[in-house]
């Protein structure tokens, strides 16, 4: 038995020790990839559609967090029977 506590102690502080220096490499590791990954598309994207891009990008969003456009619907104008009193 004092065999496994032993390493399961050590097993413990190894953890401790090695999984937040891990956790703080994989959140770096994140951010250089998304900016590898900002600057591969503003390179790829030439400059006179980047505007549209955007946009497109913005609707899509919009679209995505329900807020779509409401359906536009005709309205009659009004007749002249219904100005007359």
């Amino acid at each position: 038995m004092a065999l496994k506590d032993s390493l399961r102690l050590r097993f413990e502080k190894l953890a401790d020790d090695v999984v937040p220096q891990l956790l703080d490499s994989w959140g770096d590791l994140q951010k250089r990839l998304d900016e590898l990954n900002c600057s591969l598309a503003n390179r790829a994207v030439p400059e006179d559609r980047r505007s549209r891009v955007s946009e497109l990008s913005l609707q899509e969003k919009a679209q995505q967090a329900g807020q779509n456009r409401p359906a536009l619907r005709a309205v009659r104008a009004a007749g002249r029977a219904s100005r007359k009193k």
